[in-house]
């Protein structure tokens, strides 16, 4: 009778772990990376005096130096998506800053390389910043730029790549 649960117990945490979304284990580094990002705020940019507001795009002579990869890309997946920043309660008519949305993990395809050498897909974290990415057919409209880090660049600039031409890459790369 004992042997008859014990095979039955280990029959039911077998068909649990085997019952497990695919994508779970790979899921907490996903989240690590997240919390890791740096999220840029005014004081990040020397302007500690500076209340939070909503930021222009950050000028690229700023992120250029901090910079290891440009890359002209599109999204293939997007892998992780962190939980959904609380939005404060503001009154009517309100001005201030564009609330964060959340982090993401995605893989890029690369379609040209402006600066570094990427190999041709890249696993990146997109911080919490007020935009998202979503999977596309079609190669993003700027320039992604990515720090250094490992195992997941980061990518820089509060708004994404759109706010950066590769031809606007380019030249500051060049000049």
């Amino acid at each position: 009778m004992t042997r008859r649960l014990a095979a039955l117990g280990v029959a039911a945490a077998a068909s649990l772990l085997l019952a497990a979304p695919t994508g779970a284990a790979s899921r907490a580094p996903y989240a690590a990376a997240c919390r890791a990002a740096a999220t840029v705020t005014a004081q990040q940019l020397g302007r500690p005096d500076t209340a939070p507001t909503a930021l222009p795009p950050t000028p690229l002579p700023d992120l250029l130096p901090a910079t290891q990869t440009a890359a002209v890309a599109r999204v293939v997946a997007v892998l992780y998506q962190g939980p959904r920043p609380a939005t404060p309660h503001r009154p009517a008519g309100f001005a201030g800053p564009i609330p964060p949305a959340r982090c993401q993990v995605v893989r890029l395809a690369v379609a040209r390389t402006l600066k570094g050498t990427p190999p041709a897909t890249l696993v990146v974290v997109k911080p919490k910043a007020p935009y998202t990415l979503a999977a596309s057919r079609r190669v993003q409209a700027g320039t992604f730029l990515l720090d250094g880090a490992t195992p997941y660049p980061t990518i820089l600039g509060n708004y994404g790549p759109s706010s950066y031409t590769p031809s606007d890459v380019a030249a500051a790369l060049n000049g």
